[in-house]
């Protein structure tokens, strides 16, 4: 699609997501995200995966 990975946004909360974490131009976790996984995260939601985490990241990042 001609996306540079800088320009993306990986959403996760435990070790199958750390990859895309690591690779996407901001790696972030929900509220509930692992610990291990929080620390390669540039950015940790006030909500976890049940109460809108993704969509605060969302509204955060690619909606302002």
């Amino acid at each position: 699609m001609g996306i540079d990975i800088k320009d993306t946004i990986a959403i996760g909360d435990n070790f199958n997501d750390l990859a895309m974490i690591k690779a996407a131009g901001l790696g972030a976790g929900v509220a509930n995200v692992d610990p291990d996984v929080a620390k390669d995260c540039d950015y940790v939601a006030e909500s976890d995966c049940d109460q809108g985490g993704v969509a605060e990241i969302i509204e955060k990042f690619a909606l302002q």
